[in-house]
């Protein structure tokens, strides 16, 4: 029996791309023989994305959920996980950044072992598009800052599938949008794998990469360091 399968997405104000990305979504589904709901987590968006994810949901398997309090993408996503009883879980943008044809692969790596699995820039035949120097240099120093944390090469990813087990009995706190980050450092895995896909910035929209989120994500990385040293001194 195939294990159940639920892709989260967070969003706020993608009215413009859910409309585009669930068919793209359900097309490389169906094309693969996959069956899969999707996820919406709307924070409250102002555009109607929450009214827009419904109507496709009534010719594709999506569920809807609003949150209207302590906003935040990697919020979304716990609430998300805490409201689904998936097996196997799926995260990606609304963006349009992260290619629906890699969720296949993705999926594959899961099932042939991988407890997650990455879609990741950082392994050959990975890359970016379209990105200006500023922000391959805050994507370099962020991944930098997350060495110590894990030793996969893309601990930045918005885009990964893993195994429901990886946190059963884990507190997820995260801080920002760097949920990997957080499933790297406290999950309970043993095998990790990167798919290689090309990042497409987004192309409507607003961008989450803000000071505010950059400064969220180093408090962020720095009480992690504190957790696995706490953890080690525990041993």
């Amino acid at each position: 029996m195939k294990s159940s399968i639920e892709i989260i997405i967070p969003t706020y104000n993608e009215s413009k791309n859910i409309p585009i990305l669930i068919p793209q979504i359900f097309k490389t589904l169906d094309k693969n023989n996959i069956k899969a709901q999707v996820v919406i987590v709307d924070d409250n968006s102002p555009d109607g994305t929450s009214k827009t994810a419904e109507d496709l949901g009534n010719k594709y398997p999506v569920k809807v959920i609003v949150r209207k309090e302590d906003r935040g993408l990697a919020k979304s996503v716990v609430d998300g996980i805490n409201m689904t009883s998936g097996e196997i879980i799926g995260v990606m943008d609304a963006d349009l950044s992260h290619p629906p044809g890699i969720i296949p692969k993705l999926i594959e790596a899961i099932e042939n072992g991988a407890d997650i699995s990455i879609a990741s820039r950082l392994v050959e035949g990975g890359g970016t598009e379209q990105w200006p120097t500023s922000r391959q240099i805050n994507s370099y120093v962020a991944t930098l800052l997350a060495k110590p944390i894990t030793n996969v090469k893309d601990p930045m990813s918005g885009f990964f599938f893993f195994k429901r087990d990886v946190i059963n009995n884990v507190k997820l706190a995260p801080r920002g949008y760097k949920i990997l980050l957080e499933i790297l450092a406290k999950g309970n895995y043993k095998k990790a794998v990167e798919v290689p896909f090309i990042f497409k910035d987004r192309t409507a929209g607003e961008s989450k990469f803000t000071p505010k989120i950059r400064m969220e994500y180093i408090i962020h990385a720095l009480s992690l360091y504190f957790y696995k040293f706490k953890k080690l001194f525990n041993k």
